[in-house]
């Protein structure tokens, strides 16, 4: 059996796999990651294949607690040309491991130029084309981290939501100007993460001029997803968990390596 593990800075996501065939799935907060012990033990692992973006001490601690197993581990670490991917990164070493998983996965999907936006504690956007050739990417911080920086950095906002009776459910209306605070908040941490992503959409375009595709096809994924999803106003594929999808696909040619 085979361990698939994506360590991310607010949760980790793994799904353990004979084959083709899903076995067990799971998710933990990230600093709970003590718990996995428990969660993988009835499991007679093989080996696994990680990405982890987390703090290094939790990598550590993932990495001591396989090793107690005697599971082989395999660290995702990104390179210039692998996994069916061309890394253009200037060192592409340093391109993060979630990232490069995920433009795997959508690399074997085969759906022409693309742009992958994968939204949680931070927001990536990052741009392949047709032939597997990511191009570059923009980070920025996530809406929850959006949030929680402006009533941090902010007298008095906070306090003008909480005094507005509805302020829990804010509801997002992109087609007037909001007309409270709580509303003017969740509005523009929207409006910020969508212009990001259709920012990159667009920049994509004047590659594509030859392609019959008119724009590059959208893919959505992470954690915070939803808190954007509304907002934008283009064609795209949703896929829940990426990251491990990119890391199944290693996993098979790891397997065909041997």
């Amino acid at each position: 059996m085979m361990l698939l593990v994506d360590a991310g800075n607010t949760r980790i996501k793994w799904r353990i796999v004979e084959g083709h065939q899903l076995i067990a799935a799971g998710v933990v907060l990230t600093s709970d990651w003590a718990e996995l012990n428990a969660a993988w033990q009835p499991f007679r692992l093989a080996q696994a294949v990680l990405s982890c973006v987390a703090d290094a001490s939790v990598q550590a601690g993932l990495a001591a607690l396989l090793q107690q197993r005697g599971v082989a581990a395999h660290w995702l670490r990104a390179e210039r040309e692998r996994h069916g991917v061309l890394n253009n990164y200037t060192a592409p070493e340093k391109l993060g491991a979630d990232r490069y998983a995920g433009l795997i996965a959508v690399a074997r999907l085969k759906l022409g130029d693309c742009v992958v936006a994968s939204v949680g504690t931070a927001t990536t956007v990052d741009q392949l084309d047709r032939n597997a050739v990511f191009l570059g990417g923009i980070i920025l911080p996530g809406p929850d981290m959006m949030r929680a920086a402006l009533l941090r950095g902010t007298g008095q906002i906070e306090t003008r939501m909480q005094s507005e009776p509805d302020h829990m459910q804010a509801e997002l209306n992109l087609t007037s100007p909001p007309r409270d605070t709580a509303a003017a908040v969740e509005t523009g941490i929207v409006l910020a993460q969508v212009g990001a992503i259709d920012a990159m959409c667009q920049n994509m375009c004047p590659a594509m001029a030859s392609s019959m595709n008119a724009t590059p096809m959208l893919i959505l994924t992470g954690g915070a997803r939803a808190q954007v999803r509304a907002g934008l106003r283009r064609e795209l594929i949703e896929i829940e968990d990426l990251v491990l999808d990119g890391l199944a696909w290693i996993g098979q040619e790891l397997n065909c390596a041997n």
